[in-house]
């Protein structure tokens, strides 16, 4: 099912006042272009009226991967909101259909089909683990694609925009195995989610990442989405004798994990997860958190920069339903949109889908206003992210403390 939600148009749930002053300063991407404020000539280009752009947005809310990608809309309606605040890109207030792919590669592909050819949208704002079901359609009618990179072929297709690789075909970054190494770690046991493609390459390149630093990876295993017996598990890690515990699982996952390992008293030294930077995660699982490190491509909350400060304001603005607005995937989306708009600024005043691609190539510097430290240079797409900023969930499980250096970086 596909929606178009323009921007200003919200829920009865989520209408409130809007603040009277939004904070403009470093809310974007470093935007050099003057916009214009009155409408432009009517331009041939799919999804660009004189008015307005608009574009399609694909994100599951339904399906194993909704719960991770729950908070992206809401990240995206605040930017866009703030964008549309100052009149818009060139003029134009930007606005959206989406549509659910059901965490399902081939409904992606039939939404992306859909938002494309019937909605005629101008680009695809995209956070789904399942982006590849689409992948190959888009890049050959050459549509720009722009959000959260879940899998590697972000890395493989030039008109595919994200600000961190995580996967790429590439080898494995060594921020991972180096940062564990510099704790302490000889032996790690890595794990990932059963039947899940995306968790498995993930998974591979943490272990390739811990053997480039020395570390012996003596133990790999698969957890059930239904359901594994931690105290399985965490025999295996303590007869093996880890000290390293990572891999690519699910929040809910890895905190029993953790838990049990805790109760055997497994002496590790470092316990590393992609996933679970989220205040609520602490609420629910602070405890049996306590001690685990979580990576995050963005400069975390706890460094309060003016860009925090904007995109704060502008999700009490204009996604006030989220609360507390400081949510990891939220500000994922809020940069998502902010790339989308450096790419329609680098285009033109009458983008095209291919000037689009070709101007958003060429940033080399594209920060979101600090967000993204150090800056990404969208140029080198094919390469895997080196820098990631470590946190620990503090000994009572109620906040995370950023370590340093931050952002950390391998090679």
């Amino acid at each position: 099912m596909r929606h178009r939600i323009p921007l200003g148009r919200r829920p009865a749930v989520a209408v409130v006042a809007v603040v009277a002053v939004v904070l403009a300063a470093s809310c974007g991407g470093g935007s050099a272009d003057t916009q214009g404020t009155s409408a432009n000539a009517d331009c041939p280009t799919p999804g660009i009226s004189p008015t307005t752009a608009k574009v399609g947005m694909i994100f599951p809310t339904s399906g194993a991967a909704a719960p991770q990608f729950a908070d992206f809309r809401a990240g995206v309606d605040a930017r866009f909101g703030v964008e549309n605040s100052k009149g818009g890109v060139h003029g134009r207030q930007l606005t959206y259909d989406w549509a659910n792919d059901d965490s399902n590669p081939a409904t992606n592909l039939a939404m992306a089909t859909g938002l494309i050819e019937k909605s005629e949208d101008f680009a695809i704002l995209q956070a789904s683990s399942v982006a590849s079901g689409s992948a190959g359609y888009l890049h050959k009618n050459g549509i720009p694609v722009v959000g959260i990179s879940a899998e590697t072929v972000w890395s493989q297709n030039d008109n595919m925009f994200t600000w961190s690789n995580y996967l790429t075909d590439g080898p494995a970054p060594t921020t991972w195995g180096t940062f564990a190494k510099s704790q302490g770690g000889k032996k790690a046991a890595v794990l990932r989610i059963a039947f899940s493609e995306a968790s498995a390459i993930f998974a591979q390149k943490v272990a390739d990442s811990l053997k480039t630093a020395g570390i012996d990876v003596v133990y790999t295993d698969q957890i059930s989405a239904t359901g594994t017996d931690p105290a399985s598990i965490v025999a295996r890690i303590k007869g093996y004798g880890v000290d390293v515990l990572a891999g690519a699982l699910t929040v809910d996952a890895f905190a029993n994990i953790t838990a049990a390992v805790n109760r055997a008293q497994v002496p590790l030294k470092v316990s590393m997860s992609p996933s679970g930077y989220d205040q609520a995660v602490l609420t629910k699982y602070g405890s049996q958190l306590a001690g685990t490190y979580v990576f995050v491509n963005v400069a975390p909350f706890e460094e309060n920069l003016p860009a925090h400060k904007a995109f704060i304001a502008g999700m009490t603005s204009y996604a006030p339903q989220l609360q507390p607005p400081t949510q990891n995937v939220a500000l994922s989306g809020w940069i998502s949109a902010d790339l989308f708009i450096r790419g329609l600024q680098a285009s033109g005043a009458c983008p095209t889908r291919q000037s689009f691609i070709n101007g958003l190539r060429q940033v080399r510097d594209y920060d979101a206003g600090g967000l993204v430290a150090p800056a990404a240079d969208m140029s080198r797409y094919q390469s895997a992210s080196q820098c990631y900023t470590f946190l620990r969930v503090n000994a009572k499980g109620t906040a995370f403390d950023v370590q340093q250096p931050a952002p950390y970086c391998g090679t």
